[in-house]
C-alpha cells in the first residue's frame, strides 16, 4: 500500500494558541490528501509551564481544530498538546483519522532537565500501543522517549509499521535527534516520521534544533530538514516494512 507520510516544522509561538493555529492553517492545503501529518510536540502552545492550566481548559479548542484538519485532508493527523484529567495534565499526543477520534498516548518519560516532571504528569506504559489507522500501523514516541529504546522495541513486537515522533529538541543536541531517530527506524525496521520544532520565540530562552525527517526500514533517509520552517511529504510503500524484516529477520 502506497501512503504519504508528511511533517511541518516550525518555530512554534510560546503560550499563542491562535497564532500556532493560523499557521497551520496556512500551509493546510499542501498536506496530501489520504496522508500522515505530523505536528511537532506542544504544537499550539509550547513549553510556557506557567499559563499550562489556562492551555489545558483550551484543550477543546485545539482538539476541533485536529479533528477539522484531519476531516479536511481527509488523513491521519497527530500532535501533542496539554490536556488535564483529573486534576493533572499530560502532554498527550491525540490521533484524528478522517475526522474520527481515534486514541490517545500520553507521555510516559518525561524530560527532568526541561522541568517537565515538575509540571507534567507522567503516561503509564500500557498507553504505548500501536494504532490501525487507514494509512497503516502507527505507534508514537514523544520527544525525550526516542532515546529509551524499550518504547520502540515494545511497538515493533505490536507490528508497528509507521512510528511518529513528536518532538521539541534543542539545536545544542540536534545531532543526537537526528541519529537516534534514524537508528530507531532502523532498530525496528520501521518508516519513522520525526516532526521537531524549529527556532526561537522572543518570549523563549530555547533556541529549537528542527532536524525533522522521515527514514525509511532500511535506514534509508527519504526526507530531512535541517534548519527552517517547511513543510515535507514524500510517498512510500508500506510494504517495504515486511519485504525487509523477512530479509534480515530482528526479533527486539
Amino acid at each position: 500500500m502506497n501512503v504519504s507520510l508528511s511533517f511541518f516544522q516550525y518555530t512554534v509561538l510560546l503560550g499563542d494558541i491562535e497564532a500556532n493555529l493560523q499557521k497551520v492553517e496556512k500551509i493546510k492545503n499542501r498536506i496530501p490528501k489520504g496522508s500522515l501529518f505530523v505536528l511537532p510536540e506542544m504544537f499550539c502552545c509550547g513549553f510556557d509551564y506557567e499559563n499550562l492550566p489556562r492551555f489545558a481548559k483550551k484543550s477543546n479548542l485545539v482538539l476541533d481544530f485536529l479533528k477539522e484538519l484531519s476531516l479536511q485532508r481527509e488523513s491521519v493527523v497527530i500532535a501533542t498538546l496539554p490536556i488535564e484529567e483529573e486534576g493533572k495534565i499530560f502532554n498527550t499526543a491525540v490521533v484524528f483519522d478522517n475526522g474520527k477520534f481515534l486514541g490517545k498516548r500520553r507521555k510516559i518519560a518525561l524530560f527532568p532537565l526541561f522541568k517537565e516532571t515538575k509540571y507534567f504528569s507522567p503516561g503509564r506504559e500500557e498507553e504505548n500501543i500501536v494504532f490501525q489507522t487507514s494509512v497503516g500501523k502507527i505507534g508514537i514516541v514523544i520527544c525525550f522517549e526516542i532515546r529509551i529504546n524499550r518504547f520502540t522495541n515494545k511497538l515493533r513486537r505490536q507490528g508497528v509499521e509507521i512510528i511518529v515522533v513528536p518532538a521539541m529538541w534543542p539545536i545544542q543536541r540536534r545531532e543526537h535527534f537526528k541519529v537516534l531517530t534514524h537508528a530507531r527506524a532502523i532498530e525496528t525496521q520501521s518508516f519513522l516520521v520525526a516532526a521537531n520544532g524549529w527556532g526561537k520565540d522572543p518570549k523563549d530562552q530555547t533556541f529549537f534544533g528542527g532536524a525533522s525527517g522521515i527514514y525509511g526500514p532500511w535506514g534509508e533517509t527519504l526526507a530531512y530538514t535541517a534548519d527552517g520552517e517547511t513543510i515535507s511529504s514524500v510517498e512510500v510503500d508500506l510494504r517495504e516494512v515486511q519485504k525487509v524484516r523477512k530479509k534480515l529477520p530482528v526479533e527486539l
